[in-house]
């Protein structure tokens, strides 16, 4: 109430109200109702990154887009600081290990806790920074000494603020939690689909199912079933586990741990949908006619029983016909199973859907679980595409479902592009002669033609790559909005409630309307909070996903730095004036700075992101392919550096 009335004041004072994200070259951008607004380094004010602030917006646009100054800060973020400890005579000085945070922590020799030079600490803030005073605080805990082993993800989990232990209420409520197949049977509303045949298809290192298929060909229709984890069933609104899950909103997916939303419990016993057990789940029944469209659906809680367990790997060799099928009926069931999801695909494809070509990078650690060995890209496949169609094709059903019915709802939405950042990919789209310039209010079937164009070629990575940051980020809303990614008109997250809170809110709702109960708890309790926890679900979504970006960032860092003085092939993705920045085939990215590149003086061009050489007017622009140099690696910063081969 508090935090209403402080933003109310400062919106009545004129000021724009928002969160600021602060990027680690010191600026950031302030995620308001009005759209984004840039702040330069010097007018953040004291402001620390994801603090609420109050900015003044300046009259005319920047190069950025709209741009202010932080009047107010009116909330903070952060109560803690990690970081390096420095000792200066009676004086300690703790720097930051989170780029995003500007400020040092002064802090005296008396709440040290015993830090000496070198270490890595956790610092409570007693005094936040301003323009005139620098941020004092007390060193909390000694993490260990800068470059320990293992380290480097301790820091990122702190720097995020990520949950590690569970409270002893939720381990106690989980380990009270039983399957009661024969008593949820008893409920006449749940349905037992137990002899349909049913399988699960998952990564190769899954530890838990949350989702499942069947396939069966009824009256000339394909029933297609999307069978999701009941896990509203054993989390109920406001249990310790629930109000624990809410807290963390997902899991966690660090290179060298998965921080779960739900104790190994629930998330990988009692509701993971282990082959050859009785499961209870919610399952959305789809018939479809022969060209993927559903004719009509059924949505119910369920009980149903996994018959085998597939990884994404296996069931493309088995597809590709580089291994035998298991069995006959495996063999029936996928085959069907990519004909038809290739079908859906293809509608939500002509409806102007995105389907971007992009790759993960998966680092693998040695036996030790710290040390990277090896970098395996992951591009999609028919396999995961399968699963992918399915699970959008489930939720856009629930969502159409819930909006028919009028019902409280949170739904997943994604917005049009902004327009500063489509300027610059048309900028690039021109360069690289495409025949579609003009994006400015494209609809999603422009983007998709860009992106088939760029299929097979060389810049493809970099193609996807810039029209992925000219979207909006997608988030949770508690209001029907459209999805410009899908070109969906109702979406909804219903396929993962072991890993997304939203996913468990909206079983909730769900459960609630197929039976009339909306004017009882859980429902009437859930319906009143749903703006905010949409708003906390989407932030708490961004910040693992930060995380774990780091986290590989890291660890290709530590791989690289083993072969500092080797030569590699790489794609020019940043321009600037200080340099470029040069991502290798195996993802890692790195900077050339222009101190590096001798045999000139280069100058921008910021109309063709072209860095270019006064005397030979050799040119290096956005796309390009080069050879690069590995000069230096900062693996504490996940800082690579280049210099042209």
């Amino acid at each position: 109430m508090a935090r209403k009335k402080r933003e109310s004041k400062a919106r009545k004072g004129g000021l724009v109200v928002g969160k600021i994200s602060v990027n680690r070259r010191g600026y950031g951008f302030v995620d308001a109702e009005e759209g984004d607004i840039y702040v330069a380094a010097r007018d953040i004010a004291g402001a620390m990154h994801a603090d609420i602030v109050g900015v003044k917006v300046n009259a005319e646009r920047s190069r950025e887009g709209r741009s202010g100054v932080v009047v107010k800060v009116l909330e903070r973020a952060n109560t803690t600081v990690v970081g390096r400890y420095e000792r200066h005579g009676r004086l300690g000085i703790v720097v930051p290990t989170d780029p995003r945070i500007r400020t040092e922590v002064f802090v005296g020799t008396r709440d040290s806790s015993g830090a000496e030079d070198g270490d890595i600490v956790v610092a409570r803030l007693t005094a936040y920074p301003s323009r005139r005073n620098a941020a004092q605080g007390v060193v909390e805990e000694v993490l260990g000494h800068e470059g320990d082993p293992g380290l480097d993800i301790e820091v990122i989990i702190r720097e995020h603020g990520l949950a590690t232990e569970f409270p002893d209420d939720a381990i106690e409520e989980a380990e009270r939690t039983r399957l009661d197949i024969d008593a949820a049977l008893a409920d006449d509303t749940r349905t037992d689909l137990r002899d349909i045949f049913t399988v699960t298809i998952d990564p190769p290192d899954a530890r838990d199912f949350d989702d499942a298929i069947s396939l069966e060909h009824v009256d000339g229709r394909v029933r297609l079933g999307v069978h999701i984890a009941d896990v509203a069933h054993y989390v109920p609104w406001d249990s310790a586990l629930d109000v624990e899950a809410r807290k963390r909103a997902t899991s966690v997916y660090l290179v060298d741990r998965v921080l779960p939303m739900l104790p190994e419990k629930i998330s990988n016993e009692v509701c993971s949908l282990n082959p050859d057990e009785d499961r209870l789940a919610f399952s959305v029944i789809m018939d479809l006619t022969k060209d993927g469209a559903v004719e009509s659906y059924r949505l119910t809680r369920s009980v149903i029983r996994s018959d085998r367990r597939f990884d994404y790997d296996g069931v493309q060799s088995w597809l590709d016909g580089e291994e035998p099928f298991p069995d006959e009926r495996s063999e029936t069931l996928l085959r069907e199973f990519a004909r038809v999801t290739k079908a859906i695909g293809k509608r939500r494809v002509a409806r102007g859907g995105l389907d971007f070509e992009t790759v993960e990078a998966k680092v693998i650690l040695a036996e030790d679980n710290v040390t990277p060995v090896e970098v395996k890209v992951r591009e999609r496949t028919d396999a995961t595409n399968m699963i992918e169609e399915a699970m959008i094709l489930a939720n856009e059903v629930v969502a159409g479902h819930m909006t028919s019915a009028d019902a409280p709802m949170i739904y997943r939405i994604h917005e049009d592009p902004d327009p500063d950042a489509l300027a610059q990919v048309a900028v690039i789209l021109k360069e690289f002669d495409y025949p579609i310039k003009d994006v400015h209010g494209a609809s999603p079937a422009t983007f998709q033609r860009i992106i088939a164009f760029a299929h097979d070629r060389p810049e493809k990575r970099l193609i996807n790559s810039l029209m992925l940051r000219a979207l909006q980020r997608a988030r949770y809303v508690d209001f029907l909005g459209p999805h410009f990614g899908l070109a969906s008109e109702a979406y909804t997250h219903f396929t993962s409630p072991i890993r997304r809170y939203p996913d468990l809110l909206v079983h909730q709702l769900l459960a609630a309307q197929l039976t009339g109960e909306f004017d009882r708890d859980p429902a009437a309790a859930i319906a009143p909070e749903l703006e905010w926890l949409a708003e906390h679900c989407s932030s708490m979504a961004r910040e693992a996903e930060s995380a774990e970006n780091e986290s590989v960032s890291i660890k290709l860092a530590q791989l690289m730095a083993e072969h500092i003085g080797e030569e590699f092939e790489g794609i020019i993705t940043g321009v600037h004036s200080f340099g470029l920045f040069v991502q290798l085939d195996n993802t890692a990215e790195g900077l050339v700075h222009v101190s590096t590149m001798g045999d000139d003086y280069y100058n921008l061009d910021p109309e063709r992101f072209m860095l270019v050489g006064e005397k030979h007017e050799r040119g290096y622009r956005l796309g390009e392919r080069i050879r690069v140099r590995l000069i230096d690696v900062s693996v504490a910063e996940g800082r690579i550096d280049f210099e042209i081969a």
